[in-house]
């Protein structure tokens, strides 16, 4: 078994206020969020997607795409997409499926295709529950992504982005650590 001192890398003139401690043990989940609403679809070309370790889910859908990951294992658990657009019943749909059918620690991701303001408003109570921020409720055809989490606690690697429409894509880029 290494001693400490051996997994302490020099860093001497980095900047970092105390040694750099690497944990081999430690598993990683790499995301990507991409959100797009109409314009950054239409008039710059991106599509909506969000990627876990690699495994890209960006099946067609208008709104919301929820996917809940097990902070343990980084397996998906939940997914789901809601049309707050159109669908007047998808906004109470979607705040249940946070509340109610996502797991007790579970990363949340979240993603905005489209348009999706136009009947949300539980839902993004809901959102305000795994952690995200105001403005939460996105302008017409604007773009929203969330790295949330559904527990006791609030792990600081919770972020959102929140762009107008035709100011975007949203998107975040983060490795977090596994609990497991």
């Amino acid at each position: 078994m290494p001693s400490f001192q051996s997994i302490v890398n020099d860093c001497s003139g980095c900047g970092a206020p105390g040694p750099i401690v690497s944990d081999d043990s430690l598993s990683f989940l790499e995301l990507t969020i991409l959100s797009a609403g109409w314009a950054e679809m239409q008039q710059q070309g991106y599509v909506s997607f969000i990627e876990i370790n690699g495994a890209r889910y960006d099946r067609y859908y208008r709104g919301f795409m929820v996917i809940a990951v097990d902070a343990r294992s980084g397996d998906v658990t939940r997914q789901m997409t809601f049309d707050t657009y159109k669908h007047a019943e998808a906004d109470l749909d979607m705040a249940n499926f946070i509340r109610n059918d996502i797991p007790e620690t579970s990363i949340v991701l979240v993603a905005v295709r489209d348009e999706s303001s136009s009947k949300a408003k539980e839902c993004l109570t809901a959102l305000k529950e795994i952690g995200a921020q105001e403005p939460v409720k996105t302008d017409y055809r604007g773009n929203f992504a969330l790295v949330g989490y559904k527990g006791n606690v609030w792990p600081t690697w919770i972020q959102q982005v929140n762009l107008p429409s035709a100011q975007g894509p949203a998107q975040i880029y983060t490795k977090i650590p596994l609990m497991g």
